[in-house]
């Protein structure tokens, strides 16, 4: 049977199943992309017993509706995305390194090459700057490289 006899065929029940299915399937591979093509396909489900329709014309309808119900999720998605701010006090919650940028440290080697060490809590880090400094000279940490490297400059 050739795919559009196949898709002619399927009735509204085939529609709600595969709705039903891709709609199920977005709870296993999280991404609200399949959610709104198993809307669609209820859609369309829901058009089939009113209208006698290609197997062409079933498609394309389908392809449709899907792209309106997929540009409406990424309209309101961005919204809901913009209105969703993190609050100050989470937003280094996963970002040790990001937590430390402002705050003071006092280095425990001298600059050599641009690079020192900062004794951060129990932990040492390495520390990149231009000033030449010598152990024991604070420093404010001013940005973060690759997560791992302290940006920093002299504490007056």
């Amino acid at each position: 049977m050739e795919f559009l006899e196949f898709v002619e065929q399927l009735g509204y029940l085939g529609w709600f199943t595969i709705g039903l299915a891709l709609i199920l399937l977005e709870m296993l591979v999280p991404g609200t992309y399949l959610l709104w093509f198993g809307l669609s396909a209820f859609v369309v489900g829901c058009v089939v017993p009113f209208a006698t329709l290609s197997g062409m014309e079933l498609c394309v309808l389908f392809a449709v509706i899907s792209a309106v119900f997929a540009a409406i999720g990424w309209y309101v998605y961005g919204k809901v995305i913009k209105k969703s701010q993190v609050p100050e006090k989470y937003k280094n919650l996963n970002d040790i390194a990001g937590s430390y940028v402002g705050k003071v440290y006092n280095l425990t080697e001298d600059v050599v090459d641009g690079r020192s060490k900062a004794k951060v809590g129990d932990t040492f880090w390495l520390v990149e700057t231009e000033d030449n400094l010598k152990k024991g000279d604070k420093v404010k940490i001013i940005g973060v490289e690759n997560g791992v490297i302290l940006k920093a400059k002299k504490y007056k």
